[in-house]
């Protein structure tokens, strides 16, 4: 069955950016799985797949505008440090947060100066086309819960992979380098 809104969808993926790759799956016995049409997977992703059926693999290109967005020189700013004290502070710290209306936000530790933190509110993806090679692991139709709490129920009780605002899909919060989780926002 093709995808539709709100169904549960488990996606094995390879994510690259400039040739290297950025986040892959293929090898983990879990999916990733995710709410079909509630933004918890980058636009151009969910745009691609929507018409794949379970056991469909393809290979496409996500440009920029579709991904992460373009990078906004004005997302970059200036923190007094003694704001951010209680944090051991390093260069391509990402750190996790919420945004005005309670969405998480990411923020990479750009650079640290005596009084000053320079950090840029920029997705670390931002300006980069993204390439897949994804295969439909599952697709099934959400439980009453799963439609209240907007959340796939195998990530409900899972914390080991983050896939919220950090990766190529959009996880994890670990240092710039290290970008895990693919496909949201």
């Amino acid at each position: 069955m093709t995808i539709k809104q709100d169904q549960i969808v488990g996606i094995k993926y390879t994510a690259k950016a400039n040739n290297e790759v950025i986040d892959n799956n293929m090898e983990e016995e879990a999916p990733l799985f995710f709410m079909y049409g509630r933004a918890q997977m980058m636009p151009g992703l969910e745009t691609r797949i929507a018409e794949m059926n379970m056991g469909d693999s393809a290979e496409f290109e996500i440009p920029t505008e579709e991904a992460y967005g373009a990078h906004n020189p004005e997302a970059i700013q200036s923190v007094p440090k003694e704001h951010l004290a209680h944090i051991d502070l390093h260069e391509g710290l990402v750190l996790q947060g919420q945004g005005e209306q309670g969405e998480p936000v990411m923020v990479v530790v750009k650079e640290i100066n005596d009084d000053t933190v320079l950090m840029d509110h920029n997705h670390p993806m931002a300006g980069q086309d993204i390439s897949f090679s994804v295969t439909i692991d599952s697709i099934r139709d959400p439980s009453d819960e799963e439609v209240q709490q907007g959340v796939a129920a195998e990530n409900q009780h899972h914390h080991d992979h983050n896939h919220g605002e950090g990766g190529c899909c959009g996880g994890g919060h670990g240092d710039a380098g290290d970008e895990s989780g693919c496909g949201c926002h």
